[in-house]
Formats: C-alpha cells, sequence, structure tokens
C-alpha cells in the first residue's frame, strides 16, 4: 500500500483498496475483487492485524476479498443498509439486473463476490469509533448514493475521504462514457454534495488518489448529462421502446457488449428514464408486449 499521508494508505489497482494504519492495526476501507486482490493489498505489512473493514457499498469488485479477510481475522464488517443484503446474499445483484432468476452467464465473480458477513450497519453520518491500542479513532461516514442504492464515503481520522465508486476517473469515463448508476436523481444530488465536502485528500476505487476533486466532479455530471441529454433528444424525435434508447446509446458510445454488459447497460438506461420520467419529461405506455417511452 502507498501512504497519503498520517496514518492513511492506498493500494494502486484496478480496484482501489483504503487502509488505515497505527502499529501493526489496519482498517480497511473495501476489500477488492477477491482474495488475490486484498492479499496484495496487505502484503507489504509484516505481522498485520485488520481490526475493521468498511465497505462502500455492495459491488463485488469492492466486497470481493471480505471473506478471506473475515476467514483471517474476524474483524467488525461496516456496511451501509440495502448494500448489508447483497454482501451477505450475492445473488441479489444478478437477479435484480435479469429480472428473475439469474442465467448462468450472470453468475459470476463480476456480478457476485463471496459471501460475507456485516456484524455492524451504516445508518448514519455519525463518526464510528474504532478501537485501536492507544485508543479510539474516528471514521465519519458520508452517504453518497447513486451509483448505488446506498453507498457510503468514509474520512479518516487524517481527512482522508474514501470516495468508494461515487466519483469516476477522467480516464475511466473517456472509455466508458456511460456511466453505472442505479438512482439518477440522488447520483446527481451525490455528485452536488461532494463539491462541499473538505478533505485533506480523496480517494476513489477507480482512479486512486486526488488533492483536490472539483473537476472531476465537473466530468462526472458532464457525462451524466450527455446520456440524458441524448435518452431526450431521442424520445422527444419519436416515441421509442427501451431497445431502440439502448441500440442509440450503443451507437453513440460504440459500445460493444457481452450478455453481463448488456444487463448492465440495460440497467442503466432504466436508471436515467426512471429519472426523466419523474421529471415529468418522458410518459411511459405499453402496447402489444412493448414499453414505450414518449415526450
Amino acid at each position: 500500500m502507498k501512504l497519503i499521508q498520517g496514518n492513511s494508505f492506498y493500494y494502486p489497482s484496478q480496484v482501489v483498496i483504503g487502509g488505515y494504519k497505527i502499529d501493526n492495526q489496519l482498517v480497511l476501507i473495501d476489500s477488492g475483487n477477491d482474495d488475490s486482490s486484498v492479499r496484495k493489498a496487505i502484503r507489504d505489512f509484516s505481522e498485520v492485524n485488520v481490526i475493521a473493514l468498511f465497505n462502500t457499498h455492495s459491488h463485488a469488485d469492492h466486497c470481493g476479498g471480505n471473506a478471506y479477510i473475515q476467514k483471517q481475522y474476524n474483524p467488525p464488517t461496516f456496511a451501509p443498509t440495502l448494500e448489508k443484503s447483497f454482501i451477505e446474499a450475492p445473488i441479489l445483484e444478478p437477479t435484480y439486473l435479469y429480472g428473475a432468476y439469474p442465467l448462468q452467464i450472470l453468475q459470476n465473480k463480476f456480478l457476485m463476490a463471496k459471501p460475507s458477513v456485516v456484524t455492524h450497519l451504516v445508518t448514519s453520518e455519525d463518526p464510528i469509533e474504532i478501537p485501536f491500542s492507544d485508543g479510539n479513532q474516528p471514521f465519519t461516514p458520508v452517504s453518497l448514493p447513486g451509483h448505488s442504492p446506498n453507498q457510503y464515503g468514509f474520512v479518516t481520522p487524517d481527512g482522508i475521504a474514501y470516495l468508494g465508486d461515487a466519483l469516476i476517473s477522467a480516464e475511466m469515463i473517456a472509455k466508458h462514457p456511460l456511466l453505472f448508476t442505479y438512482n439518477v436523481t440522488e447520483h446527481l444530488e451525490s455528485l452536488k454534495k461532494l463539491e462541499s465536502l473538505a478533505a485533506n485528500g480523496y480517494v476513489i476505487a477507480h482512479g486512486g488518489y486526488y488533492d483536490a476533486i472539483k473537476s472531476l466532479i465537473l466530468s462526472n455530471l458532464n457525462a451524466m448529462e450527455m446520456t440524458l441529454e441524448s435518452l431526450r433528444k431521442c424520445v422527444f424525435e419519436k416515441p421509442s421502446t427501451f431497445d431502440l434508447l439502448h441500440e442509440h446509446l450503443c451507437s453513440l458510445y460504440n459500445l460493444t457488449e457481452n450478455v453481463p454488459q448488456n444487463r448492465l447497460n440495460r440497467s442503466v438506461i432504466h436508471a436515467h428514464v426512471r429519472h426523466l420520467v419523474d421529471l415529468g419529461e418522458l410518459s411511459i405506455y405499453s402496447e402489444k408486449g412493448k414499453l414505450f417511452l414518449s415526450r
């Protein structure tokens, strides 16, 4: 792990794992894709003891190493309400993406982490005291829903904010401009909230460490608005089905999909449509087995 400042660390991989360490006592913030990821993250620390584990949300690349850490160290594990259900029953993730018991092709490690146990629920932004040998240290939750149902970030005692997937790097946006989101309305509100989050530094899961995030917030907002505007334009020209909207975005963003990616992208389209329907900009109706969207 790389030291940021004070006692705060991060592991710079495809999916960042955070850490806060005093002597040999380590608090982890997310656990990566799988056992291997989290083992690599902590291997530079000799005789380390993981005394707590925080999960920002339930996506498999953030809790895939939970089971390993719990088997090795048995730390108290903190996760937000609702996210807990998905962490403990990973079949729920592909189930909601598919809308029924999921196809076998959807039951993979990228959508389903090994099941693990959440021992403590995160329900507010009140500081959580973690007992170290030299006294308690406060970790402050920050509610950031949108990307997932009830995502939280966590600010260490050093003032380093670990933000999970509340923000995506500009490089990732360039490669994957259709940002994954569960609730567009809350996602946009969380991005606005981040504008006023004062911290000594920021860590995002797909991007690493940043001294400041103002321009990054703008990049994320612009990406979300680009998708919304594209869907508006498509529907305003003529009534459209979800299949037509999906085809339009595949063309716009040059998307090449396998089956899991198709289900993930369709979920994102559903999230944007829901936002526009709630705003009163779109209407939705059913005709001959198809759902149509119109102005």
